[in-house]
């Protein structure tokens, strides 16, 4: 039986390879600002640490993250003041909240966008509980099941509710410990869908006007769990990049990071949505040079797009600036790619775009044989073609075509009763 596979259609408007461009990203002095930036076009925008509290996924129906503001600016002197949530050992918003019994504080997680410090109680295995709720399975809203309190950065402290989630709609209310000062808010989720989140300022009573969207790094200051060496964990500051929501991240260690290569690497299996991979431990403080970076780590980056980044740190400057400056090279679109037969294998290629004089890396699993790599221009005429003795199982077959002109072309790879066919882009 003859099978068809799709290697791609890889047309990519204003698509732009860009060769070991230098990104200086910067959170500001003493780390008072968040930095969200995306990797197609440098686009940056900046927070200040205590422009917001609150951050509640708006990504559709069914999501309800709520996510709390760790960021504080670095003081070596007094130790500035950060934005604290805790649990609270009252049933009811109205009960008075004695603030000598906070010792339940929440953090978020970092392991994922959808939940943070407000869902640690969600029961994982139930679809319907979101930790600060439940879903009532007849009326499909969600209903507060616990009351939460806060310390301000200003060191007033709140009770808070989320009292429902109704369609695309939060309901909420916050006021004194005591019960004076009652604020409610609505915010609807449809409002900000560009965005990702709604972040809400406690302290000003309002929703932030501008928040960043799109964005592929945080660059700043969050809470890490970090091992205590006495079987514990506590809870400690750090600057770190953190991937941005629908973000998948590799981390290459202990390698060249001039001649790491995702494709020959196998990094595509590696890959996770986890926010964490980059983060902090890139670098550390040598008391006699300072920071310094640790410089046989890699990292790829695969975004929303399918692009896949290749980044390599090249500095820290500490507090002084809040600056770090990476080396960022566009891979071009580089997916594992289903064949239309169910049962057929997969592959994978790259790069593509590609530059005259790269090579074609295509990886797959396959069977013993003989596969013919042809590409052709778009009047079908064949400008470079090989052929190469497979083994089977895994394997990475690389050729450079030569002599080819910038412009569009077609890749046929065949083996046995297989084809697989794409577009394939020179620049």
């Amino acid at each position: 039986m003859k099978h068809t596979y799709i290697l791609g259609i890889f047309l990519l408007a204003g698509a732009n390879i860009q060769a070991q461009a230098f990104v200086e990203l910067a959170c500001g002095a003493n780390y008072s600002q968040q930095a969200y930036y995306r990797l197609s076009d440098d686009q940056t925008t900046k927070l200040d640490n205590t422009s917001w509290d609150l951050a509640f996924t708006a990504n559709g129906a069914d999501d309800a993250g709520i996510l709390i503001n760790e960021s504080v600016t670095a003081s070596f002197t007094t130790p500035l003041p950060e934005f604290e949530a805790y649990a609270v050992p009252v049933e009811f918003f109205e009960d008075f909240i004695d603030p000598a019994s906070l010792v339940d504080r929440r953090y978020n997680d970092e392991k994922s966008w959808l939940y943070g410090a407000l869902n640690t109680d969600k029961d994982l295995m139930d679809p319907a509980d979101y930790g600060w709720g439940k879903r009532d399975p007849m009326t499909n809203i969600i209903y507060a099941e616990k009351v939460f309190a806060f310390k301000l950065r200003n060191g007033v402290y709140k009770k808070f509710i989320i009292d429902s989630l109704v369609g695309t709609t939060y309901y909420m209310r916050w006021a004194d410990l005591d019960g004076a000062n009652e604020k409610a808010m609505a915010i609807d989720k449809n409002d900000h869908l560009d965005a990702g989140f709604a972040y809400l300022s406690i302290q000003n009573n309002q929703i932030l006007a501008n928040p960043p969207k799109d964005w592929d790094f945080f660059f700043g200051r969050h809470k890490d769990a970090l091992d205590d060496n006495n079987g514990g964990f506590i809870e400690y500051m750090v600057t770190g990049v953190l991937s941005g929501p629908g973000i998948q991240t590799a981390e290459a260690d202990g390698v060249d990071v001039e001649t790491v290569d995702y494709v020959t690497g196998n990094y595509a299996d590696s890959l996770s949505y986890d926010p964490r991979i980059i983060d902090h431990d890139w670098k550390y403080f040598d008391f006699t040079t300072g920071w310094e970076i640790d410089f046989d780590r890699a990292f790829f980056v695969k975004t929303r797009d399918d692009h896949v980044w290749k980044i390599i740190i090249v500095d820290f400057e500490g507090s002084s600036t809040g600056n770090m400056t990476f080396e960022k090279t566009d891979l071009g679109v580089i997916n594992s790619l289903q064949p239309v037969a169910p049962s057929a294998n997969t592959i994978q290629a790259g790069p593509n775009p590609a530059r005259p004089g790269d090579a074609i890396t295509v990886q797959w699993s396959g069977e013993a044989g003989a596969a013919s790599f042809q590409l052709m221009d778009m009047q079908g005429r064949s400008v470079w073609s090989t052929t190469q003795n497979l083994t089977p199982g895994f394997q990475v077959i690389s050729n450079t075509p030569t002599n080819l002109i910038p412009g569009m072309y077609v890749l046929q790879v065949r083996q046995g009763g297989g084809l697989w066919v794409g577009q394939w882009i020179i620049r």
